[in-house]
Formats: C-alpha cells, sequence, structure tokens
C-alpha cells in the first residue's frame, strides 16, 4: 500500500499537458483540473500516452488523492527551450492517509510540438 502511494505521488507530481509556451500556466492547469478530481482534463496536460491515460486516471481515483492547496514557486527552462522545472509547493492527502502532506516539488516538464506539457513518462530523447 505504501508503494502504491509513493506510485501515486510520483504521477501527481509528474502530471499534466499541452498548455503553449509557458511551463507554468501548464502546470497550474495540471493541478487545477486534479484538484476539481477532473483527472481526464488533467491527463491532457502531460506526455502521457492517449491509449494509457485511463489506466494513471484509475490509480489516481483508487487512491483518493486530494490536492488542498499548490502554489508555483517559480521555474527554469533550459538554454535550448526543450524542458523545464516548475518549482510547486503542495498539500495533499489521500484514502490511505488522510493528514495533510506538505512539501515543495520539481515538476518536469517538456516541449511537446510548441506546447509544454507535464512528463510523467520517460521521453524517448
Amino acid at each position: 500500500m505504501k508503494n502504491r502511494f509513493i506510485a501515486l505521488t510520483a504521477i501527481c507530481t509528474l502530471f499534466f499537458a499541452a498548455c503553449g509556451n509557458n511551463p507554468e500556466k501548464t502546470v497550474d492547469n495540471f493541478y487545477k483540473a486534479t484538484k476539481d478530481s477532473d483527472f481526464e482534463k488533467a491527463m491532457t496536460y502531460t506526455n502521457v500516452l492517449p491509449e494509457e491515460r485511463q489506466q494513471v486516471i484509475d490509480v489516481l481515483s483508487e487512491m483518493g488523492m486530494v490536492i488542498h492547496e499548490y502554489k508555483i514557486l517559480g521555474s527554469t527552462v533550459d538554454e535550448g527551450d526543450t524542458t523545464a522545472t516548475v518549482k510547486l509547493h503542495l498539500v495533499t492527502s489521500n484514502a490511505y492517509n488522510p493528514n495533510k502532506i506538505a512539501d515543495d516539488i520539481d515538476v518536469p516538464c517538456i516541449k511537446s510540438g510548441s506546447n509544454w506539457v507535464v512528463e510523467l513518462q520517460p521521453s524517448n530523447n
């Protein structure tokens, strides 16, 4: 059960996609959708392949992940403008641990075409 929580946290940390040329806006959109439990929308902000999205949604739903609050702390974009890291303060709980957990995390983003997406799956670079 602990491993599933860790996996879910990793998935949430890395979540959601396509939002123009601003990785912070992409991460914000991902976490807004996740906070609203709109996991299908959240998946659109990630690099998770369409045929694999339902599996991720099922895990998130099963875990009962709740985002109480989040705040974007800043971001860095590499010189090639192809990868970015968004720093985020995140407060969560879940069905297995109802206590709020606060943490500062790094959310990796990559360019997909001209849009930024949250990198949940390793890229094939």
